[in-house]
């Protein structure tokens, strides 16, 4: 092979009229040892094992992580405790990390706000997971958490003639699309008979929903804690229900939060999003053995008035952080479930999808 392409070396050479010039003894015997020691190099390396082919891919290494972008919204308190303690700031700052805070009004903003990189770490409803997962966001469940028995609530004006579950048929109904107040209105209409589309829903962020509710807009609002607890004291409201009633011993389970983090923070700091997990289990165990402390945070958190937040907190429940097991999430696909069967969302999932679900190797 060597001598062929010497050959045809030659050849090109002397086609360009330039191996007259090669008759010199001096040019000739130097362009010859150029020739045979290039042709040589090239044998060798054609010889050599291909390092590229049989050496394992190099695992990219993950950046220093210096500033942990945490998410948080009204009704996830152990966040927001966490946020008023400063506690994970003291935790990271030996580790040269640093912590950001950005408030969402629901579960599904906070969830796009991960998917662009405004956040890492954030918690909320189930809901907003299930049309997050049908989207095809990027997330991941780290945790769950427990709820209260009435941390949400249907309610009514006082002086409305609305008595029952069934008397919402062809109501105006209000709650934030993409949040767990979503799925408790279909599994309520469920309980009396009735489907989603016997009510017309109005879609209204919390903030949005409560002076509408005072001026009248709507029929029935469906919401979580702490505004259940500020409506019910500065509204003149009625219970139509909450969530111990629709979903009975397993409220809990069949309406979870759960703490969320960023794909690739999951991959690449698991010791940091055990660290944010420790420290939501003390805030929790905090919480619930001193409410009215909390209760004192979260007022001036959430700007609150304090006796609103008394009620909130003394109804608080465990405040536990749990591993995602297939309980929680057989809850969750009942969810998914319900609103591919709506078509709320566009497609069948599963929740039970590894893609989106953290199982550490160790409780943290």
């Amino acid at each position: 092979m060597f001598k062929k392409w010497l050959h045809q070396f030659f050849s090109w050479i002397n086609q360009r009229r330039l191996l007259k010039s090669f008759q010199q003894p001096g040019i000739r015997s130097f362009a010859l040892l150029f020739v045979i020691g290039l042709g040589l190099s090239f044998a060798i390396a054609s010889c050599a094992p291909s390092n590229s082919a049989n050496a394992p891919a190099e695992k990219p290494q993950a950046s220093k992580l210096t500033v942990l972008k945490m998410g948080h919204q009204k009704g996830m308190a152990l966040l927001n405790i966490l946020k008023a303690q400063g506690s994970l700031e003291k935790r990271l700052q030996p580790q040269g990390i640093s912590v950001t805070w950005n408030e969402f009004s629901s579960t599904a903003p906070l969830l796009e706000g991960m998917g662009v990189g405004a956040i890492v770490f954030g918690g909320g409803g189930g809901t907003g997971s299930v049309f997050a997962q049908a989207a095809d966001k990027p997330f991941v469940r780290v945790a769950a958490s427990t709820s209260s028995t009435r941390s949400s609530a249907i309610l009514v004006k006082e002086n409305s003639p609305l008595k029952t579950l069934a008397d919402l048929k062809g109501k105006k109904v209000a709650f934030a699309k993409g949040a767990s107040s979503q799925y408790m209105i279909v599994r309520a209409l469920e309980k009396v008979g009735l489907k989603y589309t016997d009510i017309q829903p109005v879609y209204l962020t919390p903030a949005e929903a409560l002076p509408a509710f005072e001026r009248g807009d709507f029929d029935a609002w469906v919401i979580w804690d702490p505004y259940t607890a500020e409506a019910e004291r500065k509204l003149r409201t009625r219970l139509l229900a909450d969530n111990t009633t629709v979903f009975g011993e397993k409220a809990a389970v069949e309406s979870p939060g759960f703490y969320y983090a960023a794909p690739d923070f999951v991959r690449d700091h698991p010791d940091i999003v055990k660290i944010i997990l420790q420290e939501l289990e003390k805030a929790g165990s905090w919480a619930k053995s001193n409410y009215k402390d909390s209760a004192k945070l979260l007022s001036k958190l959430y700007k609150v008035d304090l006796a609103t937040m008394n009620i909130v907190e003394e109804r608080g429940g465990d405040r536990k952080v749990l591993p995602v097991t297939d309980e929680v999430l057989s809850g969750l696909q009942n969810m998914a479930d319900s609103f591919y069967e709506l078509k709320v969302i566009p497609k069948k999932i599963d929740v039970k999808d590894k893609n989106f679900n953290w199982v550490p190797d160790q409780k943290w």
